[in-house]
C-alpha cells in the first residue's frame, strides 16, 4: 500500500527548499509513496513570514493545517523551513490529540533544516537567535527526526540542545548530473537580454563573474559589491530578487558600480545560464548546503565561496575550488583576482570540482537516503 507524504513550505519561492521539495516529489518511487506539495499563501492562506498583532496568523494558520491534516490523511508530514516547521508541528501534535485513531497516532513528522535561522553568523540579533532556538527545541518535541542537510548543521543543533542525536540524520543535498546547461555564448545572450544597457554595450573582453541567489542579508552580497570596485575591468552579475535589492542598488550606485555590476531577475531556471560566468562566487554568511553551488561545481566553473554553513563539506580550497572568511571584500577580490590571473589553475579547479559533485552530491544518493528514512519510521 503506498504510504502518502506531505510536502509543507513557507513560501512557494525560487529557492533551495523549494527545489528540495520538488526533486523529491519528482523523484521518489510512485509504487510506495504518493507525494504532494503545500505552499504557505497559496494552498495553506494563513501560512506566511508576515508578523500580525498577537501572532492571530500564525494561530489561523495552524487550526487551518490541522484541517489540511485531517482531509489529506498523510502517513508523513514533512515540513521545510522553520515558520512551517514549528507552526506544522504544533498542527501535527492537535490532529493526533484530537483524533486518537491508530493511523493518526502513527503519524510521523519529519522537518529538513535548510541551515538553521540560528546559525551564530547569520545577521540577526543575540535575542532574536535565542528566540529561534527556543521555537525549534519546541517544535522537536513534536517532530520524528530532522534532517540536516550539511554536517555543519547537524554538529550545530547538537551545539545549542535543539533536539537529542538520534532524531537527528544528515542527508546532502544531491543534484542530477544531467544538467542541460546552455552553452557560453548562449547563455550570456539569455543574460544580456535582460540588461538595461540601451545607452552603451559591454565590452567583449571583460570576465564575467556571478552569483545567483535571493537578495536577502544572509547572501551578504554587499561584500562582493565592495569586492567588485577592487577589480577593475570585469563585470558582475546577481541572478535573484529579494527584499535586499534596493539596498543592493544603493549600494551600486554609490561605489559608481551601474555600469559594471548587474542585478538580473530570476527565472526559476537560472542554473543552465552559469556558463555564461568565467567564476562564480557566494559571499554568504549563512547557509545549509546550497544548490545553486553544486549546480556550478556540475558547470566546471572556478569557485569562490566564503566560509559559511554546509560549504567547507564541498569546497576544498585549492582542491576544487577557492574558500575566503566572510565579510572580507579584500580576500574576496583576491581570490577573484588569483583565478582570473591564472586560466589553467581555474580550469582545474572547475573540472575537480565537477567530479566532486557527481561521485558525492547526486541527486540518487539524496533520494535513496531520503527514502530509507521514511521506510524505517513507518
Amino acid at each position: 500500500m503506498k504510504k502518502k507524504v506531505l510536502y509543507i513550505v513557507t513560501k512557494q519561492d525560487i529557492g533551495g527548499a523549494q527545489k528540495y521539495i520538488r526533486d523529491l516529489t519528482n523523484n521518489l518511487d510512485k509504487s510506495r509513496f504518493e507525494a504532494k506539495i503545500l505552499c504557505g499563501g497559496t494552498d495553506i492562506k494563513w501560512l506566511s513570514n508576515k508578523v500580525l498583532p498577537l501572532f492571530i496568523n500564525d494561530w489561523l494558520a495552524i487550526f487551518e493545517l490541522v484541517k489540511v491534516y485531517k482531509r489529506e490523511k498523510p502517513d508523513i508530514i514533512h515540513l521545510n523551513s522553520s515558520k512551517a516547521g514549528f507552526l506544522g508541528s504544533l498542527a501535527a501534535q492537535i490532529y493526533k490529540v484530537v483524533n486518537r485513531r491508530s493511523l493518526v497516532v502513527s503519524l510521523k513528522v519529519i522537518f529538513t533544516a535548510h541551515g538553521w535561522v540560528f546559525n551564530p553568523t547569520n545577521a540577526i540579533s543575540f535575542p532574536v537567535r535565542r528566540f529561534y532556538i527556543l521555537l525549534h527545541k519546541i517544535a522537536a518535541l513534536f517532530q520524528d527526526k530532522i534532517i540536516c542537510v550539511s554536517d555543519y548543521d547537524y554538529h550545530l543543533a547538537l551545539r545549542y540542545g535543539v533536539a537529542p542525536k538520534e532524531k537527528l540524520v544528515v542527508i546532502h543535498n544531491g543534484i542530477s548530473p544531467n544538467i542541460k546547461f546552455l552553452s557560453k555564448g548562449t547563455a550570456k545572450n539569455e543574460i544580456t537580454k535582460k540588461l538595461q544597457t540601451t545607452n552603451y554595450k559591454l565590452q567583449t573582453n571583460y570576465p564575467w563573474i556571478g552569483s545567483i541567489g535571493r537578495l536577502v542579508k544572509e547572501k551578504n552580497y554587499e561584500t562582493l559589491i565592495q569586492a567588485a570596485t577592487l577589480v577593475p575591468n570585469a563585470y558582475f552579475f546577481i541572478i535573484g530578487e529579494g527584499p535586499e535589492r534596493d539596498a543592493l542598488n544603493k549600494q551600486l550606485t554609490t561605489n559608481n558600480l551601474q555600469r559594471r555590476f548587474f542585478l538580473i531577475e530570476p527565472t526559476g531556471e537560472d542554473a543552465k545560464c552559469l556558463k555564461a560566468f568565467d567564476i562564480f562566487v557566494m559571499s554568504s554568511i549563512k547557509e545549509g548546503l546550497p544548490y545553486i553551488l553544486l549546480e556550478a561545481m556540475a558547470a566546471e566553473l572556478p569557485i569562490v565561496v566564503t566560509e559559511a554553513g554546509g560549504m567547507p563539506e564541498i569546497i576544498k580550497n585549492h582542491e576544487n575550488g577557492l574558500m575566503v572568511s566572510q565579510k572580507n571584500p579584500e580576500m574576496l577580490a583576491k581570490g577573484i583576482q588569483g583565478l582570473l590571473f591564472n586560466e589553467n589553475i581555474a580550469a582545474e579547479l572547475g573540472k575537480s570540482a565537477s567530479l566532486i559533485v557527481r561521485e558525492k552530491f547526486g541527486l540518487n544518493k539524496m533520494i535513496s537516503e531520503t527514502s530509507s528514512l521514511y521506510s524505517n519510521l513507518l
